[in-house]
């Protein structure tokens, strides 16, 4: 089942339908939006086999400009999505519900700069690299029952592990 109440944190064992639900979206965002990006990459842990994850879909899109960020906000409260508020300089995201869960994240950005590089990077370095996948499982089971109700703890926890495969992966 995909989704998770805003605020939880549930992890799943990877589901092969993950990356048929993000095919779908993209057909969805590339039909809707083509005019306004550059590219659409499924990231986040739902994106690599075998990492248990959140049953949320991650999806980068990539824009050549600030300027095309603003044009895209109302493409896409359009299709459902909703503007989540980040303190991330340059990265906008919105979230799309289905019965109070959350089941879908953009993350827009501008297409290879630092924002778009780290995204790609981490999710290749994890999907090449079955140590850190392996590491990276075990750091999620520990946080998910230490922070259940508490997703902002859970995602800060995680940056030092995240820094560190960047570090590895540039």
């Amino acid at each position: 089942m995909l989704g998770v109440e805003r605020g939880l944190v549930k992890l799943e064992p990877y589901n092969y339908k993950w990356s048929k639900l993000f095919e779908k979206e993209r057909e969805l965002l590339s039909s809707q939006l083509k005019d306004l990006i550059v590219e659409i990459e499924h990231v986040g842990s739902t994106s690599v086999e075998g990492l248990f994850a959140k049953p949320i879909i991650d999806i980068a899109i990539g824009v050549s400009s600030l300027d095309v960020i603003m044009k895209l906000k109302e493409k896409v409260k359009e299709l459902g999505y909703v503007e989540i508020p980040v303190s991330l300089d340059g990265k906008h995201v919105f979230a799309k519900y289905k019965e109070r869960k959350i089941t879908h994240f953009l993350h827009v950005m501008i297409y290879n700069q630092n924002l778009w590089v780290d995204q790609i990077s981490f999710r290749d370095y994890l999907r090449s690299t079955p140590d850190a996948k392996i590491e990276y499982t075990k750091l999620k089971e520990e946080l998910v029952n230490k922070y259940p109700k508490d997703v902002i703890s859970y995602t800060n926890k995680k940056k030092k592990f995240v820094d560190d495969i960047l570090s590895r992966a540039k």
